[in-house]
């Protein structure tokens, strides 16, 4: 479960009414997901307090009240993001999806039948249907923004939240990634399709898989038996 809405139809078959649920600002949040459970594939709610990120769709709006460092008026905070988290889940359950959404939706339908990105098409739908979806929301930022580092740099982290992406000093047009999993054929062909849809033909890449390579002056990098060389 990730969206609160998700979490407030869940309850509901779990036995909760939305009224029962009580959100609470997770001491760990993950930037990915609005929820912080401990297995995001739980289909049930076991207990009435959720917690939350309220930073994952909010942060411009609920940064300067619920960023780590804020301090003071603990309790007042507290009520205040149970209850304004009861009106967003109103809210999204009331409103449906959204225009990029339903692109989103329309898109991956039309890939499933064949109709055009045939070459990527396997590969795409091997994905979860979350991760194919947010894959081609990339793809409609790329279409709107053009910016193809920062749209690529954005799926890279949708499939490997651990990635590092580094630009070349010497050469713009060549990158250097850090994935942090193990390589594999499926692994191998998710990247192949990330390169073909957000980057342009010119552009080269140097993929390290499980492994970083090693910076001087990094210690984290330079553990032996940990360290790819470049």
């Amino acid at each position: 479960m990730n969206c609160i809405w998700e979490i407030a139809l869940k309850a509901q078959k779990s036995g909760y009414n939305l009224e029962d649920l009580r959100f609470r600002n997770s001491e760990s949040p993950s930037p990915y997901t609005e929820s912080s459970f401990d297995f995001l594939n739980s289909d049930t709610i076991e207990e009435n307090e959720i917690e939350v990120n309220p930073l994952y769709r909010f942060a411009n709006e609920l940064g300067e009240i619920f960023l780590p460092d804020v301090e003071g008026f603990e309790s007042v905070r507290k009520i205040f993001l149970d209850i304004i988290f009861h009106y967003i889940a109103v809210w999204d359950l009331r409103s449906g999806g959204d225009k990029k959404e339903l692109r989103a939706m329309y898109i991956l339908k039309e890939i499933e039948e064949g109709r055009f990105l045939k070459s990527i098409r396997k590969t795409l739908l091997s994905l979860n249907f979350e991760k194919s979806k947010r894959i081609i929301f990339c793809l409609l930022d790329l279409c709107k923004c053009k910016d193809y580092i920062t749209v690529f740099r954005k799926a890279l982290r949708e499939l490997y939240p651990k990635a590092n992406l580094y630009i070349h000093s010497e050469n713009l047009r060549k990158f250097t990634i850090f994935t942090g999993v193990d390589k594999t054929k499926e692994e191998v062909e998710r990247m192949e399709m990330l390169e073909k849809l957000f980057l342009p033909i010119s552009y080269e890449t140097d993929v390290f898989w499980k492994y970083h390579f090693g910076i001087i002056g990094v210690d984290e990098s330079m553990k032996i038996g940990k360290t790819a060389i470049y």
